[in-house]
C-alpha cells in the first residue's frame, strides 16, 4: 500500500469515506506517487464494507491542474509501485514503456474506479484541467462550487 502526504483519507464517519487531494501548491497536479496512493485510498474504501459511499475532493483553490508534467525520472518511478493491472513492459524501451505507463496509471486506474461498487461523489472546486477529469469523470456523480471550470 503506497502511502502519500499528498493523499488523505479521512476517518469514515457515517458510513462515508473521503478521500482528499492533498497537494494544493501544485494545484493537485498528479505524479506517479499521488495516483498509486489515490488508488489505493480509493481500494480502502472500496474494501470497507463500512463504507456505503466515497467522496473525493480537493485541499486548495483547484481540484486538479491534471498530470504533473514536471515529474522528474517517471519512467522509472513505476518500478516503485506493485502494478494493479496486467500491464508488462515498463522496462521496455521507447513507446512500448510510454503505452504500459499510461495503460497502468491513466486508462487502468480510471477504469478501476468506475468500476467500484458504491456511490462516488467528486467534489470538484476551482479548475479541473485534463488529467484532473480523470479523477472526476470516474465518480458517479460530480457536485462542483460555481467557480468550478473543466
Amino acid at each position: 500500500m503506497a502511502h502519500s502526504e499528498y493523499i488523505l483519507y479521512e476517518p469514515p464517519a457515517d458510513g462515508i469515506a473521503r478521500i482528499v487531494l492533498n497537494r494544493p501548491k501544485a494545484a493537485n497536479a498528479q505524479d506517479t506517487e499521488f495516483l498509486y496512493a489515490l488508488n489505493d485510498a480509493f481500494d480502502r474504501a472500496a474494501h470497507d464494507d463500512d463504507i456505503r459511499v466515497i467522496i473525493l475532493a480537493a485541499n486548495g483553490k483547484h481540484f486538479s491542474a491534471g498530470h504533473d508534467l514536471s515529474e522528474a525520472n517517471k519512467d522509472s518511478a513505476m518500478h516503485d509501485y506493485e502494478t494493479v493491472g496486467t500491464i508488462c513492459g515498463f522496462g521496455c524501451e521507447g513507446a512500448e514503456a510510454q503505452m504500459s505507463r499510461e495503460e497502468e496509471i491513466y486508462i487502468g486506474f480510471s477504469e478501476h474506479w468506475r468500476n467500484i461498487p458504491k456511490p462516488t461523489i467528486a467534489a470538484v472546486q476551482g479548475k479541473c484541467i485534463a488529467g484532473g477529469l480523470m479523477l472526476a469523470w470516474p465518480c458517479d456523480l460530480i457536485i462542483t462550487t460555481d467557480d468550478a471550470s473543466f
